[in-house]
């Protein structure tokens, strides 16, 4: 088995690989948050100037035309009464006015207003009364002034804002649509690599060869190949010494049982002796038995040949003497259960594997032999169309419960139904049937299983191999 190794930090690696994806897919999300704070933070503290501005403008203009109004009269009270007093007052007024004018005057952009302010509180100290009526329409004009450049100000900074905003979509609109290309391509870096190891053990599991591309891409993965490929030496190793262990098994087994079926033979045909009743059904039940040791041994080499993908040979078959030759080893246990046996009277043709379709009917029978009912029924039929070729083996025996059916062709399930005799069965009859059947392309299904009739067909399709003459 390969050693493993720690690995150290690596740009090939698997976490390397998925720390610098989540990296590249995150940072430039980072970014575009801190920008859109920054931006966001920079136009909350333009408003809040603005509005402090907006406030202290407002209430600087209700001042000068509180001023204003206060000047206007005083101005002609003066005229009128020229106490000191009140000319005290307005030449306070008149220093607040400018005062507070010259602080306005930074958010004005026209001078020509204030030009004619200044002339006019000039006026106003030289005690021309008639001027000062004209003072508070001015401050009124200048206070509507900046008033629109407050709102002009205003609509600036909402269009900044827009701006921003729209930059930002943008922005997050390119940096969406990079993204899911970037996670695209690292997802299909690592998803690559794993549906190749997924479709090796595929391979693996199913038996076949792979012949897709090398895994490749990060290290992790590249060793589990590593182990793959060791897994499928050692699967191979071991297939080969199941094999070659079937095969002594079944020489093992078939050189003793061939001795006892002959000297059983022998018994049965008295060449020794004549025998008695009881001996005759002794000897018979050897006979009997041997030949279902055969037939289990025989089934067991026929799965493991199935499942190592045997070659097939399709050619013209003649269908009647493919019956009789997998009816033959079971004639004896017809006889013994009195079941009577109908075959086809008309011969038929069709390109098949003839080693196949044997092994298929004989199991069928073998089956229709053992479960069938003493003195019952076994039929074979034949149908032919231009399109398939349909075979039928139907007999008398119990029918089978209906939570067996789906795992009938399961290898190993024996359902409820207890074959007859003394020999167990392997529960591979009817999966090797239906793996015999794949390999010619055929199907086989449980055509009938009512009123103690039980049926199965074999459907063989025009062949689409090549023909072996």
């Amino acid at each position: 088995m390969p050693n493993h190794n720690r690995r150290g930090w690596r740009l090939s690696s698997l976490k390397q690989l998925v720390l610098l994806s989540f990296l590249v897919v995150v940072t430039p999300f980072g970014i575009l948050i801190y920008y859109a704070t920054d931006a966001l933070v920079e136009q909350s503290a333009e408003g809040r100037v603005l509005a402090k501005q907006a406030l202290e403008v407002t209430r600087r203009g209700q001042r000068l035309e509180g001023l204003a109004e206060d000047i206007t009269r005083s101005a002609r009270q003066y005229q009128i009464l020229a106490k000191p007093e009140i000319k005290q007052r307005l030449t306070q007024n008149l220093l607040d006015y400018r005062e507070q004018l010259s602080i306005h005057s930074f958010i004005l952009t026209q001078v020509e207003q204030l030009n004619q302010i200044s002339t006019l509180l000039d006026n106003i100290e030289q005690y021309q009364s008639e001027d000062a009526n004209n003072l508070l329409g001015l401050t009124r004009e200048i206070n509507q002034q900046v008033d629109l450049i407050l709102d002009q100000r205003l609509q600036a900074l909402n269009s900044t804002a827009q701006h921003t905003q729209t930059q930002l979509s943008t922005l997050a609109i390119i940096l969406l649509v990079i993204e899911m290309l970037l996670i695209l391509f690292f997802s299909f870096s690592i998803i690559r690599p794993v549906r190749r190891i997924a479709d090796r053990i595929q391979a693996l599991g199913t038996g076949e060869e792979y012949t897709g591309a090398m895994v490749g891409g990060p290290d992790e993965l590249v060793e589990l190949e590593q182990q793959l490929d060791w897994l499928t030496e050692r699967l191979a190793e071991v297939e080969n010494e199941k094999q070659r262990f079937l095969r002594h098994m079944s020489h093992e087994l078939k050189t003793p049982l061939t001795t006892l079926r002959e000297g059983s033979d022998l018994l049965a045909d008295q060449i020794t002796g004549p025998l008695n009743t009881s001996q005759m059904e002794v000897t018979q039940l050897l006979q009997s038995n041997s030949r279902q040791l055969q037939s289990l041994i025989e089934q067991l080499l026929d799965y493991s040949r199935l499942h190592q993908n045997e070659s097939v040979n399709f050619h013209r078959v003649k269908l009647l003497p493919v019956l009789t030759e997998a009816i033959e080893p079971y004639k004896l246990l017809l006889e013994q259960k009195k079941i009577h046996l109908s075959l086809p009277k008309e011969e038929h043709e069709w390109v098949t594997d003839r080693a196949m379709l044997v092994r298929i009917i004989s199991n069928l029978v073998s089956n229709a032999a053992l479960y069938g009912s003493n003195e019952g029924d076994l039929t074979l039929s034949i149908s032919q169309t231009n399109e398939h070729c349909l075979i039928n083996v139907e007999n008398d025996g119990p029918t089978i419960p209906l939570k067996d059916v789906p795992l009938l062709f399961e290898p190993f399930y024996q359902g409820q139904n207890r074959r007859q005799g003394p020999v167990k069965g392997s529960g591979i009859g009817l999966s090797i049937v239906h793996d015999a059947a794949e390999s010619l392309g055929a199907t086989v299904k449980l055509a009938k299983n009512e009123n103690h009739r039980v049926g199965f067909s074999v459907c063989l399709p025009i062949s689409e191999h090549p023909i072996n003459d």
